[in-house]
């Protein structure tokens, strides 16, 4: 399993100051048998993260639980777990086919390139966001009103505070909002993935590549 962290800076800079970082991040808790304190730095291992004109090789820190024994490897905001290109860049396709209308290879064009990262990959992400959002507005809707029953207007703002109040370091831009809710998931003890690839319903079907734009009904577990 991983467990996401907030991190602030660029991949780039996330190389020169992991050391320092993931002394900072390293839960407190066992996200597996609730044991605190109980973390310590079992290795380490490469991967790559892929941008649509180069790729970046970083190193992830793994920590062990003395008490259950389980694994995890500490994942910066950056990544999601099981994709290799960078958050920031998965936020960009879902917000272009969702609100800028985008689809089929505008989509595939505006994303990144020389056709990097392939269309068949953009037209992944999105449909894995839409038909995981069937679960993931409930939660996002419930975590916000179990916060503050009262509020009703400033429901992000009560998420945001209360993550924050974990992770001082926790600076919110547009371009993160994936990332902060990867972190939230993580927070409230869930498995923090955005994108699965059936959603919830696994008989979904797959859309064409005919250069369809999503439908933008109430019930994304059947794309057109």
């Amino acid at each position: 399993m991983a467990v996401i962290r907030f991190y602030g800076g660029s991949p780039e800079s996330y190389q020169v100051e992991l050391t320092a970082w993931v002394v900072v991040v390293c839960p407190e808790r066992c996200a597996h048998c609730g044991a605190e304190q109980t973390y310590i730095f079992w290795g380490s291992y490469l991967r790559w993260v892929r941008f649509t004109t180069h790729r970046l090789h970083i190193r992830i820190e793994r920590v062990r639980c003395t008490v259950c024994g389980v694994t995890d490897a500490i994942l910066p905001s950056f990544l999601h777990i099981f994709r290799h290109y960078a958050l920031s860049l998965i936020q960009q396709a879902i917000t272009l086919a969702i609100e800028g209308g985008l689809w089929g290879d505008a989509l595939a064009d505006a994303v990144g390139p020389y056709n990097q990262p392939a269309f068949s990959t953009v037209h992944e992400w999105v449909w894995s966001f839409v038909l995981s959002a069937v679960w993931l507005l409930p939660w996002l809707q419930g975590t916000l009103l179990a916060l503050d029953p009262q509020t009703s207007l400033q429901l992000a703002q009560v998420l945001y505070a209360t993550t924050r109040a974990q992770q001082p370091d926790l600076a919110f831009q547009a371009t993160m909002l994936l990332a902060f809710l990867a972190v939230a998931l993580g927070a409230a003890g869930r498995m923090p993935r955005l994108l699965w690839p059936n959603g919830v319903v696994p008989s979904a079907r797959r859309p064409t590549q005919s250069g369809r734009q999503p439908h933008r009904a109430t019930n994304p577990a059947r794309p057109p």
